[in-house]
């Protein structure tokens, strides 16, 4: 199978070299320019550029980090995703970027000409590989699973980028936040509590060990599935939303609500008497918010965390 592999990526090789060669723009490579060395979360270490001039990253999550960090004009493309408001909170300043993408073929990428590329781990090895053989700085950053692990990440891509600065003051900024939510936490009894179920079209992909369940821990919420125990991406079926009994469910909206989404929980008759239906707690909220691996995080906690708590956002204003 490795062998297979192996004459797979080569010919990919061959043709892309042909393809570069014959009808599209020459890829240069000037050694001079890449000083420093990085390692890659795959194990590789990597040189990079002291300042990168055309960044490009692999996943809408990293857009919204580099936006905070850098101008538009270094990003050689984004995530059409980065670019609606409701999905990224640096939305205004993606739209200031030329090229958007919707999907990350070899053939796309090197096109751009990116002086480094930032890639999560779930990105193909073959783009990985391809990218490196074409003398492509390709870092692998793995996707942040935890507040901390999402901290890190902000890190790590200033680092890239050459913005440690930028970073560290986005660092504080959510190490503040975090503190504040441990103040305001800490006066909310254990009986009072909420229980939230965060519903996402990726099936479970909100369950145990999610970025949303660390994120629970410090907004003093019970995530849902969590509380009865499910293991991590166990699917939402009609059966556990009524054994969850959530005092609020949040769906993600960006361009608009997902209407089977909310279809589902607005139009069910056996979901009438949960909490979350029998109060009106059947809650859109921006993705940007939802789904917030980036320098925001701390923002976003504290306003779900008022969202379930709205009585907190009061003493906040004390």
């Amino acid at each position: 199978m490795k062998d297979k592999m192996n004459i797979y990526i080569l010919f990919l090789m061959a043709l892309l070299l042909l393809y570069l060669a014959g009808c599209g723009p020459h890829v240069q490579i000037d050694k001079s320019y890449y000083h420093r060395s990085v390692q890659s979360d795959d194990g590789v270490a990597v040189q990079v550029p002291d300042y990168p001039k055309r960044i490009l990253a692999l996943s809408s999550a990293y857009d919204t980090i580099l936006l905070g960090l850098v101008d538009p004009s270094r990003l050689a493309g984004v995530n059409s995703l980065s670019t609606y408001e409701q999905y990224s909170l640096e939305a205004h300043k993606a739209k200031h970027v030329k090229t958007v993408m919707r999907s990350y073929s070899l053939e796309k990428i090197i096109a751009l000409h990116p002086d480094v590329v930032i890639a999560p781990e779930y990105i193909t090895r073959d783009v990985i590989e391809g990218l490196r053989y074409m003398g492509i700085p390709t870092v692998v950053v793995n996707t942040g699973k935890t507040v901390e692990g999402v901290i890190n990440n902000v890190e790590t891509v200033a680092t890239l980028v050459n913005e440690s600065e930028r970073g560290d003051q986005h660092v504080a900024s959510i190490r503040q936040d975090i503190e504040r939510m441990r103040q305001l936490g800490s006066t909310i009894d254990s009986k009072d509590r909420k229980r939230v179920l965060f519903v996402s079209s990726m099936d479970g992909y909100t369950g145990r060990d999610s970025l949303f369940d660390d994120m629970c821990r410090y907004m003093y919420i019970d995530n849902a599935p969590t509380a009865m125990g499910y293991p991590s991406h166990t699917s939402f079926t009609d059966e556990r939303v009524i054994a969850m009994n959530p005092d609020y469910i949040f769906i993600p909206a960006y361009k608009g609500l997902d209407k089977n989404l909310s279809d589902r929980f607005l139009k069910t008759p056996a979901f009438h008497t949960i909490p979350a239906m029998v109060n009106h707690h059947v809650d859109p909220l921006p993705a940007a918010y939802l789904y917030t691996a980036n320098q925001h995080i701390g923002n976003a906690m504290l306003s779900i965390m008022y969202v379930v708590y709205p009585q907190l956002e009061r003493k906040s204003h004390e």
